[in-house]
C-alpha cells in the first residue's frame, strides 16, 4: 500500500510538474503569448493584458487593440473604457481621455464596483467636479475603500468648510472620525458642532476618539468641557464606584493586565456597591502602575483622592499605593503608604494640590520592584467608591478687617 501511494503521488507530482511547464513556456514564448492573447474573449482578461503591455512593456498600440476588443465583447465594461482613458491621457490627448471619463461618469452612476480605480483615473485628469462626487460616493457608500478616499479627501480640501461641501453634510460623521483619528484636530473641532447637532449619544465611539485626540494634542479645556457635558458631569473622578466596565479612554479608568497579574469588577463583599480587585499572581516581581484615570482640575487649588480599599495576603516588602502625578504638566507626586499586607476595608484620604500651571492629574496605583529575594507579588487588593474631593485654594485671598 506504501508503494502504491508512494507511485500515485509521483505520478500526480510529474502531471503537475508538466503543466507548469508548458504554462511558463507559454508565457515565455512571445509568439504563443500573442496566439494565447489572439483567441481571447473575456474582457477581464483581455484588459489585464492591455495594462501589462501598457504599463509594464510600453506597447501602446496594442493595449489600446485589447482594450477595443474588451469593449467590443462587452460595451458596458467600465475597466476596459478606463484603461482607454488612462492610455490617452498618457498620449497627451486629454480632451479624448476627458470626454471618455465624461461617458464613464454616467455608466458607472450608482455602481459600487470600480468606483475607486475610477476615482484615481478623474484625480489624474484634474477633474475635481467628478472627483467630489465620486470621493463624497466612496466615503458613504464603500467601508472598504473609505479611509484612502478620505485621506485623498482630506490632502485635496484641507479647508474643514470647503472638505465639506465637497463631500457632503452626509459624510459628516466619517470626515470628523478622520480628523480626530488623525490628529487634525483644529479640522475635528470644526466638524464638532455639526456632530453635537446629530446627537452625541449616537456617536459615543467617534466622541471618544475625537477627546483621546485632544487630549493627546494639548487641548485639555475643550476635552474636558465635552467629557462633563456629555459623559460625566456628577463628580471630577468617573466611575469611581464600578459601576460601569472600564472604557480604556478620553477620562475614564484605562487599565491593563501585565504578566503576572489579573483583574475584574465584582460586587464588595460588604453588600455596599461593586469593587475593582486587583489579583497578582505570585509569578513576577511587578514594577505595576496599570490602572490610571486622567481627571481634568482646575490649576491653583486643593483636592482630596477618597475612597476604600481592602487587601488580602499580599506579598514582599514592596505593596501597592496609591499616587497622583501631574498631567502634561510639572507636579511632584503625591502617594499614599504601601497597603498593608492584608486589611479590611478602610477609608483612604490623600490631600494633594494642583499648581497654577496644571490643568489635570493622574490617578493611578502603583507598586515598586522589590529588591530582595523574595520579590514576588502575590495577593489581592480591591478599591470601591472612589472619588476627589474640592477642599479649598492654594493661595487664599488675605482677610481685610475693618
Amino acid at each position: 500500500m506504501r508503494i502504491a501511494a508512494f507511485l500515485a503521488l509521483a505520478a500526480l507530482a510529474a502531471v503537475q510538474l508538466r503543466i507548469a511547464l508548458q504554462e511558463q513556456a507559454e508565457y515565455s514564448d512571445a509568439g504563443a503569448s500573442a496566439a494565447m492573447i489572439a483567441m481571447l474573449r473575456s474582457p477581464f482578461l483581455l484588459v489585464w493584458h492591455g495594462k501589462r503591455l501598457h504599463l509594464l512593456e510600453g506597447e501602446v498600440a496594442q493595449a489600446e487593440a485589447l482594450y477595443r476588443r474588451a469593449l467590443v465583447h462587452n460595451s458596458l465594461y467600465i475597466p476596459a473604457w478606463l484603461g482607454l482613458a488612462e492610455l490617452r491621457n498618457d498620449r497627451g490627448k486629454k480632451a479624448e481621455a476627458a470626454a471618455i471619463l465624461d461617458h464613464v461618469d454616467g455608466l458607472s452612476a450608482g455602481i459600487n464596483r470600480w468606483r475607486w480605480d475610477k476615482a484615481l483615473l478623474t484625480y489624474q485628469l484634474g477633474r475635481t467636479d467628478i472627483l467630489a462626487r465620486d470621493l463624497a460616493w466612496i466615503v458613504a457608500n464603500i467601508p472598504g475603500q473609505r479611509q484612502d478616499a478620505l485621506k485623498m479627501a482630506f490632502s485635496l480640501w484641507p479647508e474643514p468648510a470647503v472638505l465639506r461641501d465637497h463631500i457632503g453634510r452626509d459624510n459628516i460623521i466619517h470626515l470628523f472620525h478622520h480628523a480626530a483619528r488623525t490628529g487634525k484636530v483644529e479640522a475635528a473641532l470644526a466638524f464638532w458642532p455639526e456632530v453635537e447637532k446629530l446627537g452625541v449619544d449616537n456617536y459615543r465611539p467617534e466622541v471618544l476618539v475625537f477627546l483621546n485626540s485632544l487630549i493627546q494634542h494639548d487641548r485639555l479645556a475643550e476635552a474636558a468641557a465635552i467629557w462633563r457635558t456629555y459623559f460625566n458631569g456628577e463628580s471630577l473622578l468617573a466611575n469611581g464606584d464600578f459601576d460601569k466596565e472600564p472604557t480604556n479612554t478620553a477620562f475614564d479608568w484605562r487599565i491593563s493586565a501585565p504578566k503576572g497579574s489579573s483583574w475584574r469588577i465584582e460586587a464588595a463583599d460588604d453588600g455596599k456597591g461593586r469593587a475593582m480587585r486587583l489579583h497578582f499572581s505570585g509569578t513576577d516581581n511587578l514594577g505595576y502602575q496599570h490602572l490610571t484615570q486622567i481627571v481634568p482640575l482646575a490649576p491653583g487649588r486643593k483636592y482630596r483622592l477618597i475612597g476604600k480599599y481592602k487587601t488580602d495576603k499580599l506579598t514582599t516588602d514592596q505593596r501597592p499605593y496609591l499616587e497622583v502625578i501631574g498631567f502634561q504638566c510639572p507636579m511632584a507626586p503625591v502617594r499614599s503608604a504601601g497597603v498593608a499586607a492584608s486589611q479590611p476595608w478602610t477609608a483612604l484620604s490623600l490631600p494633594f494640590e494642583v499648581p497654577a500651571d496644571c490643568r489635570a492629574v493622574v490617578v493611578r496605583v502603583r507598586r515598586d520592584p522589590s529588591t530582595h529575594l523574595d520579590n514576588l507579588l502575590a495577593g489581592d487588593l480591591w478599591l470601591k467608591e472612589m472619588a476627589i474631593e474640592k477642599t479649598g485654594e492654594i493661595h487664599a485671598a488675605p482677610v481685610v478687617v475693618q
